[in-house]
């Protein structure tokens, strides 16, 4: 299934590369939970080995990751079982 990434991602600096390599090189990738069940989070890797944050939606057409951000918020890798205690 394609990968697009919308315009609105790379308001972070990362570049459409970037983020179309590290939604394709996940650590962790989960949907949210009830009411958002239709948005993907996932954990990304670059190819320079800087970790991503990324959200997504499933649409016909593919994935449509519409939110990146480097390096991933607490919240958000909390949000992923991901943060050290």
């Amino acid at each position: 299934m394609d990968v697009i990434i919308h315009p609105h991602a790379l308001k972070h600096g990362l570049t459409e590369d970037e983020v179309c390599y590290a939604w394709e090189n996940f650590v962790r990738r989960q949907s949210r939970a009830t009411p958002r069940t239709d948005q993907i989070v996932a954990i990304g890797v670059t190819r320079q080995g800087k970790m991503v944050q990324m959200i997504g939606i499933m649409k016909p057409y593919g994935t449509l990751v519409y939110h990146a951000l480097t390096p991933p918020t607490k919240k958000f890798l909390k949000e992923l079982d991901m943060l050290g205690r």
